[in-house]
């Protein structure tokens, strides 16, 4: 069994010595050295304000305004103070420590396209949907096992996506990519032509009211008063503020009206 020679602690710089050794040690310490009070480390008693006020000595923090033992600066800037800069893992922009959380939130809630499967994925998400995309494993599986067999094959980019596939394998993958693509076109278009036949249908109804006002008001034109009597009285169109005798004004009004739908039609 190895011996082991018994130690003692030094009260003044806090160091295991030998106890054959400790008076001298000890006497040495207390005469050379002293303890900071505000560290509890051993200095040079020459040394002491130096170290005071080199270390311990309150400064303000250049991004908070704390005061902070300059001894502890360096490690407030990096790792403690709120105002520290820190990277989005989202967009890699850097904001205030204090920040970040709420910057992230609304960063990571932004969607981005799979290019596997055509879902909309939001960012705070992309690392789960990468791992359970069903169209995504299917493709990596094929390719894995046709680039294991074929690994002299050339690729060939798909001329929709640009995504690079075994020659043999673009032609499956570019039909179904332009389906997706077309189907996507239908959509839009049905959405333009029922907005159309809307504003058709509605122009129509103007068209047909328009007729349909002009002539009860001529119907009823023809069994007023002036037909017997007051053929030759002038009266003005409300839509071009022209004047006609009222025969001639029934019509005239029709007209007038329709051209007015028209023209707000094309408006």
């Amino acid at each position: 069994m190895e011996n082991t020679e018994p130690t003692r602690t030094c009260e003044t710089c806090h160091k295991e010595v030998a106890e054959a050794n400790f008076p001298l040690h000890e006497s040495h310490c207390k005469r050379f050295l002293s303890v900071c009070p505000d560290c509890d480390e051993a200095v040079p008693k020459d040394q002491l304000s130096q170290h005071r006020e080199e270390q311990h000595t309150k400064v303000k923090c250049s991004k908070c305004n704390k005061k902070i033992e300059r001894c502890h600066l360096e490690d407030h800037e990096a790792e403690e103070c709120p105002e520290r800069l820190q990277k989005c893992s989202f967009c890699e922009l850097e904001v205030p420590w204090k920040q970040l959380e709420e910057h992230s939130v609304v960063c990571g809630s932004r969607t981005e396209l799979c290019k596997d499967c055509g879902h909309y994925v939001k960012l705070s998400d992309q690392s789960e949907h990468s791992s359970t995309c069903s169209a995504a494993d299917e493709e990596d599986s094929t390719q894995t096992l046709s680039s294991a067999l074929n690994t002299t094959e050339n690729r060939v980019s798909c001329r929709n996506c640009g995504r690079s596939f075994l020659e043999k394998e673009i032609d499956r993958h570019e039909l179904r990519c332009y389906q997706e693509l077309y189907q996507e076109v239908d959509t839009k278009e049905e959405k333009w032509e029922d907005e159309d036949d809307l504003c058709e249908q509605q122009s129509q109804d103007q068209l047909r009211s328009a007729y349909k006002a002009t002539s009860q008001s001529h119907m009823s034109g023809r069994q007023g008063p002036w037909v017997s009597g007051d053929q030759d009285q002038i009266s003005t169109c409300p839509h071009c503020h022209l004047a006609l005798p009222l025969p001639t004004l029934k019509w005239h009004e029709a007209k007038c009206r329709v051209s007015v739908v028209l023209k707000a039609r094309e408006g």
